[in-house]
């Protein structure tokens, strides 16, 4: 597997493709997120690494700077160093606006008030950091939207392309927080 990450070093998403920057999502960074496990730009630990590599565990997550008024809040994990056309979607999720902080797992269908939508393989769930070995660096960004209005029958939501359609031009606030994983 090394060596694939070794030939494949040079492809990666990039972050001109990133959600982060997608104008339908576009709103005041104003949202603060933190985490006890890793610091914004630091290595994030291999216990939150997908399946295969660790134990799939959600990090845990606190934020601040959701606008009063929020009706939803929408979460999405990207990898954009991923050897893809496109950033790799690890998670997709809602979450009622009283959230403001997940604990450690809490990225999980048990959690109330969380709906988990299908990121890139039509995966629903949380998905941890595993990039290829041999290909270097890569950059996850943990990213929420404020959103001004709740999405209606969020469990009909096919793909990523359905949610932007959905939820474009309704983010009142943004926040991000990077975590880095090489293997």
């Amino acid at each position: 597997m090394a060596s694939i990450g070794k030939l494949l070093r040079g492809f990666r998403a990039g972050t001109q493709h990133s959600v982060w920057d997608l104008p339908g999502l576009m709103a005041p960074d104003t949202i603060h997120i933190t985490s006890q496990d890793f610091a914004d730009g630091g290595q994030i630990p291999l216990i939150h690494s997908g399946k295969g590599v660790g134990k799939n565990v959600s990090p845990e997550l606190t934020w601040s700077g959701a606008p009063d008024h929020t009706a939803q809040l929408l979460f999405i994990i990207e990898d954009t160093d991923a050897p893809l056309p496109r950033p790799f979607l690890h998670t997709i999720a809602l979450l009622e606006p009283q959230h403001s902080s997940l604990p450690v797992g809490g990225l999980d269908p048990k959690t109330e008030g969380l709906v988990f939508l299908p990121a890139t393989f039509w995966r629903r769930g949380y998905e941890g950091p595993r990039p290829l070995p041999g290909h270097g660096p890569h950059h996850y960004g943990f990213c929420l939207w404020a959103l001004a209005t709740k999405i209606p029958n969020p469990n009909e939501i096919k793909n990523f392309p359905m949610l932007l359609d959905r939820v474009s031009g309704t983010a009142l606030a943004r926040g991000r927080l990077i975590g880095l994983q090489e293997r």
